[in-house]
């Protein structure tokens, strides 16, 4: 059976030519502390268990560094909750 591509990537380990790729892709900057989340599905046919795990342990490991760097950082749950409604609106615009 074949499997789904997944993949997390440091921003600060692209190169810089996937990096330009990508910010044109996304419509933002990336920053050197984010991390780029990438799957590959074929359209139609729903990942198989396999897929399923990686992307989940994938998830589960950028969870955890996120926390640790807001924690790190002495970023609040409320400025995160804020931030992220902030950027939904910016993919989203007039979406109230």
């Amino acid at each position: 059976m074949e499997h789904e591509l997944v993949t997390v990537e440091n921003v600060r380990d692209i190169q810089a030519g996937g990096r330009r790729w990508l910010e044109d892709v996304l419509g933002q900057h990336l920053q050197e502390h984010q991390q780029v989340f990438i799957m590959v599905l074929s359209p139609g046919r729903a990942p198989d268990e396999e897929a399923r795990r990686q992307a989940r342990t994938a998830l589960e490991a950028t969870f955890r560094k996120t926390d640790a760097y807001a924690r790190e950082h002495g970023i609040t749950d409320a400025e995160i909750d804020a931030a992220i409604q902030d950027a939904t609106d910016h993919l989203r615009p007039g979406t109230d």
